[in-house]
């Protein structure tokens, strides 16, 4: 798993991002994760889960966005990407990515993954 984490130590663990008008969701997933991970892949179609956070918006005032994750076949990476300036990638198990987040609905999924990576089971 890859952790675009902002050098904060606030942000959590996916790479996130508002939807955009004639994008499918998945899609989207795909701009962000190059854009703040430098990573080129394939989405799949249907979200693996999802979850709530605080969002502090620029004005002041505070948001509290669902997140649909959707898992991503990784076929390349780069070094340099668009928010690269601004975040510390690093690829982690999802046991270690587990251990540095605090927010229950996060660890859910990240378990549920790290399941099926033990169990070698196909992703859906």
């Amino acid at each position: 798993m890859l952790s675009p984490r902002v050098r904060q130590p606030i942000d959590n663990a996916f790479p996130k991002g508002w939807p955009i008008s004639g994008l499918k969701p998945r899609k989207v997933a795909e701009r962000e994760a190059w854009e703040e991970a430098g990573v080129i892949g394939r989405a799949k179609k249907k979200p693996f889960g999802e979850f709530l956070y605080d969002k502090l918006m620029q004005d002041g005032s505070g948001a509290r966005p669902v997140v649909a994750v959707f898992l991503l076949e990784v076929r390349r990476s780069r070094k340099r990407f668009p928010e690269m300036a601004e975040r510390d990638s690093v690829w982690l198990t999802p046991a270690e990515a587990n251990r540095r987040v605090d927010e229950p609905d996060v660890e859910r999924l990240l378990l549920k993954f790290g399941r099926m990576v033990e169990r070698g089971r196909r992703l859906p």
